[in-house]
């Protein structure tokens, strides 16, 4: 798959991502671009069969091939070829792809997190690792700034998507006690949930300021790679604000709210 039709598949899939790589400057779109084809690809592989062990063997398919890529071997794959390039070309570890592809089996499965520490390790090795390597691949060190604020993105994404995964039976929130399901379903946030979503909120968003903080410390190359959690503030602070709405309510601006708040932070730089 050529980098153009790497676009394409983002522009389907993952549309606010797109928009983030677009305001970003022309030379740092490509290998964005193959990064979040490659995503879309992981995040939706539990997702397009009900067979459990079907969705196992498409991330273990990917899961050899990334080792392969460090192998030298480039299996035949639309999106397989560019990502080895932008690999190669950027030096990216294979220790963040493998826990990012690990990370994803818990969507396969209806069981919640163990607490939150597995919780934290999910969105870290998901949102955060993606956050990462984009970042690294327009020029980055590691710095624990990419990392947070990519948790408070993953974060913010997840709540956005609640309700889908509480429809498909999901338990994507670690909670103390048992789940009011027959409450949920009907657009209710039981107590227990409200206070995790809010504890857990406002955890993210005070990663997502000490991120900010630190915000000299990135390099201007890689600024493009956190414009993807250019709406992170929204859904965290709706939240922390008012748990109870969470699933009744969209956690996001409109339209044309999104859009400005991206080309101001984009010809900012401020994310």
């Amino acid at each position: 798959m050529s980098n153009e039709a790497c676009a394409k598949l983002v522009k389907a899939g993952d549309p606010d991502r797109y928009l983030s790589v677009m305001a970003a400057p022309v030379e740092s779109r490509d290998r964005l671009f193959v990064l979040y084809a490659f995503n879309l690809e992981i995040a939706r592989a539990p997702w397009v069969t009900s067979e459990e062990m079907i969705a196992e063997m498409r991330l273990q398919w990917w899961l050899e091939t990334i080792n392969e890529i460090y192998e030298g071997k480039v299996r035949h794959h639309e999106v397989v070829a560019p990502l080895a390039e932008v690999i190669a070309a950027h030096n990216l570890p294979q220790k963040l792809f493998v826990e990012l592809i690990e990370a994803r089996r818990f969507d396969i499965y209806r069981e919640g997190h163990s607490g939150l520490a597995a919780f934290d390790a999910y969105i870290n090795a998901t949102s955060g690792n993606l956050m990462r390597l984009a970042a690294m691949s327009l020029g980055a060190e590691d710095l624990a700034c990419i990392a947070d604020f990519g948790y408070g993105v993953g974060v913010g994404n997840l709540w956005r998507a609640l309700p889908a995964l509480y429809a498909s039976g999901r338990h994507p929130v670690p909670l103390d006690s048992a789940l009011d399901r027959n409450a949920v379903a009907g657009g209710e946030v039981p107590d227990n949930l409200s206070d995790a979503l809010r504890a857990i909120s406002a955890t993210a968003l005070s990663k997502v300021r000490f991120a900010r903080r630190a915000r000299k410390t990135l390099p201007t190359s890689a600024v493009p790679a956190l414009l993807s959690g250019w709406q992170v503030d929204v859904p965290l602070k709706m939240v922390i604000a008012q748990p109870q709405n969470a699933l009744r309510q969209p956690l996001e601006t409109s339209g044309f709210q999104k859009k400005l708040g991206l080309l101001w932070r984009s010809s900012t730089g401020r994310w």
